[in-house]
């Protein structure tokens, strides 16, 4: 109740933005990084609403240290206003990959471990359910999800168990791959917003294998 409420106020409030979707996807829809097209035109990523940083550093605050990864730009730490959406983390890569990392209660007390969980399960399906209004909204192109599974993050060396969705649409005709991570820590839950351009045949991204694999370890702890 207390979740659907928040996300009630920030409906209201989207409307104000003329964009019905929560803050965390206001600031950072999870789109790649612009890529050159053969033509050298430039595929823009739609604009966003830009949440305001409070600190720079919030992940030690938080007991959270994310760490530098090859091949991926850290950015820096996002805190939303609303202190039931806590806060986020970016990484970008040059091949044009990027992903947030999101660690928020929702306005919970207390979130179960089990990514089983109703609780669990019903955040993954709020999570998707954003992208699909997204889509509605002509921002994204032919959204449809192509797997939802369990997964380790870290592959067959990894520890963390999460929710996964695989999803696929286009931005100004470019196909994407776009995943959505969802697990809990320490009474948090944490969302993982991954969006590339499509993979050849389903070739696995070696650089985004490898930062999974990184952000493992942060949350085996």
């Amino acid at each position: 109740m207390r979740i659907a409420l928040r996300f009630t106020i920030l409906a209201i409030l989207s409307i104000l933005f003329l964009m019905p979707v929560s803050a965390q996807e206001k600031n950072d829809p999870g789109s790649a990084r612009p890529k050159k097209t053969d033509d050298s035109t430039t595929v823009k990523i739609p604009p966003t609403v830009k949440m305001p940083e409070e600190k720079q550093n919030r992940s030690k605050d938080e007991g959270i240290e994310f760490p530098e990864i090859e091949d991926w730009d850290k950015g820096s730490i996002t805190t939303f206003p609303d202190a039931a959406l806590g806060y986020s983390i970016g990484y970008q890569s040059e091949e044009g990959g990027r992903v947030t990392i999101y660690v928020y209660n929702g306005g919970l007390k207390s979130i179960p471990s089990d990514i089983n969980s109703e609780v669990i399960k019903e955040e993954i399906e709020r999570a998707k359910s954003e992208i699909f209004q997204i889509g509605k909204m002509g921002l994204y192109q032919g959204v449809k999800e192509a797997k939802f599974e369990t997964v380790t993050l870290g592959g067959a060396k990894g520890k963390v168990k999460s929710l996964r969705s695989l999803l696929y649409f286009k931005i100004k005709g470019e196909e994407m791959d776009s995943e959505i991570y969802l697990f809990s820590y320490k009474n948090n839950f944490i969302k993982i917003r991954a969006t590339r351009p499509k993979s050849d045949n389903g070739v696995e991204n070696k650089a985004f294998m490898n930062l999974l694999a990184e952000i493992d370890k942060v949350f085996a702890q």
